[in-house]
């Protein structure tokens, strides 16, 4: 009995986010031009656009005073990259911002938008014949929304690789996921908790890692001899 209930009281809490626009994360911040780190960002932001097919021009960012690796992708091309994301090596710099610029591409924001709208005006009619019916968009709309996210996001890691691809990587599938691991060890781990996993908006990284599959194979340098000095 407490379970269901604490699912209907998390979901409860947290229905909003499925309705309404999204907002500037905390702690989000806009960087010194001349901050190490927002040029790292800048310029990788700006090859991905340009390998994904679009116009860097549009692209906006700002960074998170966080240690963990995040980012996230808002509407309008926007974006927000955390410091801890900023400080990873390049080419996990390189698969991380990709992955976002590939939910932009894909419109993903604008999908997830007229779906809840779409689940909300569904419910808000059926509440003209059937009285208190209109309350359950308050539970069913996170839920579908938030499953509906987490299959973007195993999309937008497929597009990724594609990106990748053209912003030079010879091995996209293997680069996401050492990204994808590196990030799992600096940040939190995912709750074990099914309520939290069924409203998580992120899809498990097993799931993830499993999709990228094969990776390309590990490049095998030969170690060779010095050539015999000559008498």
């Amino acid at each position: 009995m407490r379970r269901p209930l604490a699912l209907l009281l998390l979901v409860a809490f947290t229905s909003g986010c499925a309705l309404l626009p999204s907002r500037p994360p905390d702690l989000a911040y806009f960087p010194s031009p001349r901050k190490p780190g927002t040029i790292k960002i800048a310029h990788t932001l700006y090859r991905a656009a340009e390998a994904a097919g679009d116009d860097p021009g549009r692209y906006t960012f700002a960074l998170i005073q966080s240690g963990a690796v995040t980012a996230f992708a808002a509407e309008d091309a926007t974006f927000y990259f955390s410091d801890g994301l900023a400080r990873q090596p390049q080419r996990h710099v390189d698969a991380l911002v990709a992955q976002k610029v590939a939910h932009e591409v894909l419109g993903h924001a604008g999908q997830r938008r007229i779906l809840s709208l779409s689940i909300s005006g569904g419910f808000a009619l059926l509440g003209f014949f059937w009285h208190g019916l209109g309350l359950a968009d308050f539970v069913v709309n996170p839920l579908i929304v938030r499953a509906f996210s987490r299959e973007q996001q195993l999309s937008a890691d497929q597009r990724a690789i594609e990106i990748l691809r053209d912003m030079g990587h010879a091995a996209p599938r293997r680069t996401l996921a050492e990204a994808l691991r590196a990030a799992a060890v600096v940040n939190p781990p995912a709750s074990r908790f099914f309520e939290q996993r069924l409203l998580a908006i992120e899809a498990d990284l097993d799931d993830r890692l499993i999709a990228l599959e094969p990776l390309e194979p590990t490049a095998v340098i030969a170690a060779r001899k010095p050539a015999a000095k000559r008498p």
